[in-house]
């Protein structure tokens, strides 16, 4: 695969989610097909838009028969890399912060500007069941698959390793551009995912890998530990930045030892 069609293939993606999400708002909201007591689960229609998205793609540019139950099935997978796996959740914690945090930082020491507005957890409901099952259960599989296991592998067939590394994991980021911030640890995150699949040749460590992260993200939301605000109270001191590099350290150990398993 060429890198100009992985990244059409990867707007096609998104175009195809837009318009799906798109006819769904029209069909709940400015029709009378939907009766009212049901557009409060308009929330699974951004679960099912992803699945149709990806689906389509598969279909037809992936076209190969996927055996989903050997894809996903954990047996023979090697418990050592699992726990380097949660080593390198903790390391994508501490080293993606100051990426999420650089309008506070710049606001900070161009303007002495230091907002502590993280939003809290209101409490489960229906909208956020729906956000949490896309988050840990259609997002860690439906993309590792897609950004992995076709689109990397595609790309490495016709580009040096690198090049496909580079070319996949940007587009991964660019779905995750809900704003510009976004895309740093998105990206970092698709390189180290990219590398751990090329390695192990298994997509189930890095289907494991996102839903860890996404899972670990949301248990300290929905926990309502002060963990952002904490940080940011330090207002960028050096404890600040030891745990960013702190972070790195963590994360480049994580995928090391992860990179030296003998497979």
């Amino acid at each position: 695969m060429t890198v100009v069609k992985a990244i059409l293939l990867t707007l096609l993606f998104i175009f195809v989610f837009s318009l799906t999400q798109l006819g769904f708002g029209f069909l709940f909201f400015e029709t009378d097909l939907i009766p009212q007591y049901l557009q409060t689960h308009f929330g699974i229609t951004i679960i099912i838009s992803f699945v149709i998205s990806y689906l389509l793609l598969f279909k037809f540019f992936w076209k190969t028969t996927l055996n989903i139950k050997n894809t996903l099935s954990f047996k023979n997978y090697n418990f050592k890399i699992v726990i380097y796996l949660i080593v390198l959740v903790l390391g994508f914690q501490l080293l993606n912060k100051p990426l999420w945090d650089l309008e506070r930082i710049w606001n900070y020491f161009m303007y002495s500007e230091n907002a502590t507005d993280y939003n809290a957890f209101n409490g489960f409901n229906l909208i956020y069941l729906y956000r949490l099952l896309a988050i840990l259960i259609v997002s860690p599989v439906f993309e590792e698959l897609f950004f992995r296991k076709f689109l990397l592998q595609k790309l490495v067939e016709k580009n040096n390793e690198k090049v496909a590394i580079i070319v996949s994991s940007l587009c991964f980021a660019i779905i995750h551009i809900e704003t510009p911030l976004n895309l740093f640890p998105t990206f970092i995150f698709g390189i180290i995912s990219s590398l751990i699949f090329i390695k192990t040749k298994k997509v189930g460590y890095v289907i494991l890998l996102h839903f860890l992260y996404n899972l670990f993200d949301q248990m300290l939301y929905v926990s309502n530990v002060n963990y952002d605000n904490w940080l940011l109270s330090l207002n960028f001191n050096l404890s600040y930045w030891v745990l960013f590099l702190a972070g790195i350290v963590i994360t480049y150990f994580g995928t090391k030892k992860i990179l030296a398993v003998p497979q």
